[in-house]
């Protein structure tokens, strides 16, 4: 069964359970209950027929549904906590009798107008990157440390709703903070549709002497690692796929591949038969995914930077990754080494942001 079909399947049983809700909550609005009943079946059609049949839809037509559908979706996820929050509450309700009189269509108002703060606060948050700064000192004391301005950023996930012009946006804000390097670390690719809409020829217009690195997210993987390679390639940028390369003869920049290469026979090499034995450079660690932590403070690397866990994107979700990993987001220190977890500059499914600002960072590096 595919992910999809598996995404699917939980997405109708969550709808079913709020659809519970809202029967429950419209019980004395059978005319206001059939009605929301009939828009929210359909709405939620919207998703899986943009993500099954995609091809049988007009390109605009498909872009529109998408953002609805997943938009809806989200919505839909978000609301289930809210009433298994709720489910307590009633059963005590239950057990007390019905002398208690419950407000049913002021909830359901309330509920409404919660949600479409969340979808529209949401979207103009997630397509309002920000820039972060945050300064790394590597030099361990030297007196010829030079400084760097290191532009970071993962999980742009270009593609459909991602689109050229919100590439183009992000690619503007990274060549006005003047970088000396630019690292994109994974899943900078969503779906092919980043190559039908030029979204992803935007990345040849970054500018840093230095260069342009990136490594492989587990996206990349799912559109096929060889022809996502070919894309970034194309734009000049160099994708390190478990190697290294020496910059300015002041540091050693590696990339690591993604755990999810594993998962179709790929190999992720071992972090140390990565790293040059005689190398007597400081390490910068390019790797998607923030698991294991401990290997690059094992294998001496100075300053670690990751993506891949979007601080959750949507409540509740951020408290789940942070159970799920050792840093979800933000400056972490193991050791001698430095981590940085991004959030990430785009969206994964439903345009839409509620735990934390998109970003493109600014590293400003003491090596």
């Amino acid at each position: 069964m595919s992910f999809y079909v598996k995404a699917t399947i939980i997405y109708i049983s969550f709808y079913l359970y709020i659809r519970l809700w809202v029967c429950r909550l419209l019980v004395d609005n059978p005319k206001l209950k059939r009605g929301v009943l009939v828009a929210s079946d359909l709405m939620t059609l919207v998703m899986p027929i943009t993500v099954f049949f995609p091809e049988k839809l007009p390109y605009l037509l498909k872009i529109l549904m998408l953002g609805a559908g997943y938009s809806w979706a989200a919505i839909i996820v978000c609301m289930v906590p809210v009433g298994l929050c709720f489910e307590p509450i009633r059963w005590g309700m239950k057990l007390l009798g019905n002398g208690i009189r419950v407000p049913r269509l002021k909830i359901f108002a309330a509920l409404c107008l919660i949600s479409i703060v969340m979808t529209v606060g949401g979207y103009i948050n997630a397509t309002s990157p920000v820039v972060k700064e945050v300064d790394f000192d590597l030099s361990k004391g030297s007196r010829n440390a030079k400084e760097y301005r290191v532009v970071m950023f993962s999980d742009l996930h270009a593609g459909k709703l991602m689109t050229s012009a919100r590439v183009a946006g992000v690619v503007n804000m990274v060549n006005s903070l003047g970088p000396d390097i630019v690292l994109m670390v994974g899943d900078v690719l969503d779906d092919h549709d980043s190559e039908i809409s030029g979204a992803v020829e935007e990345l040849a217009r970054i500018k840093a002497p230095l260069g342009k690195y990136a490594v492989l997210g587990n996206h990349e993987y799912y559109l096929g690692n060889d022809w996502s390679l070919r894309m970034l390639e194309n734009q000049g940028i160099e994708v390190l796929r478990d190697s290294a390369v020496v910059v300015d003869n002041r540091f050693l920049l590696a990339g690591r591949n993604d755990f999810a290469t594993m998962r179709g026979g790929g190999i992720r090499k071992v972090l140390n038969n990565i790293l040059p034995e005689e190398n007597k450079l400081p390490v910068i660690l390019m790797d998607h995914t923030p698991y294991h932590l401990e290997e690059a403070e094992q294998a001496d690397v100075a300053l670690q930077v990751s993506g891949h866990t979007h601080n959750g994107q949507l409540f509740p979700f951020n408290l789940v990754v942070k159970r799920l990993y050792e840093e979800e987001y933000g400056t972490y220190r193991k050791g001698e080494t430095h981590y940085y977890v991004s959030c990430g500059v785009g969206f994964w499914g439903p345009p839409l942001r509620t735990t934390s600002r998109p970003e493109v960072v600014l590293m400003k590096i003491r090596i």
